[in-house]
């Protein structure tokens, strides 16, 4: 699969089959797990974190789940103060601010992710 062209509303866009297990960036946001670690759970109640690239203060994400081949949408909400700090790799805790959660995905087909945290919007397509 290719890049997936921008959509429409100009939000910058991301091959997610591409993007590794960790997660990948997009339009000033981060969004993750994607590879085998989304795939595995087959598509139902999907772990998924979102968060800003740059922390610039608290702000509700918006996380916009399109199924391409359906025309299926589904709209999440992370609030602000649900937030999380992440750990390192020592254990210690870093300055990364992730809003973790579940989406609902399909089992199978075409998905794009259009998340927004404030200002920052960016998109995540990938294939389950």
């Amino acid at each position: 699969m290719s890049p997936p062209a921008t959509p429409k509303d100009g939000v910058p866009c991301v091959d997610a089959d591409q993007a590794g297990e960790k997660g990948a960036s997009a339009g000033g946001v981060r969004a993750g797990p994607f590879g085998a670690a989304l795939r595995r759970q087959s598509g139902g109640v999907a772990k998924f974190w979102v968060a800003q690239a740059r922390r610039r203060g608290p702000a509700d994400a918006l996380i916009k789940v399109d199924h391409v081949d359906s025309g299926t949408v589904a709209y999440y909400v992370r609030d602000a103060a649900a937030t999380a700090t992440t750990l390192g790799d020592d254990g210690r805790p870093t300055k990364d601010k992730i809003y973790p959660g579940s989406v609902l995905l399909p089992a199978d087909g075409r998905i794009r992710i259009t998340i927004t945290i404030g200002p920052a919007s960016g998109c995540f397509a990938l294939t389950l």
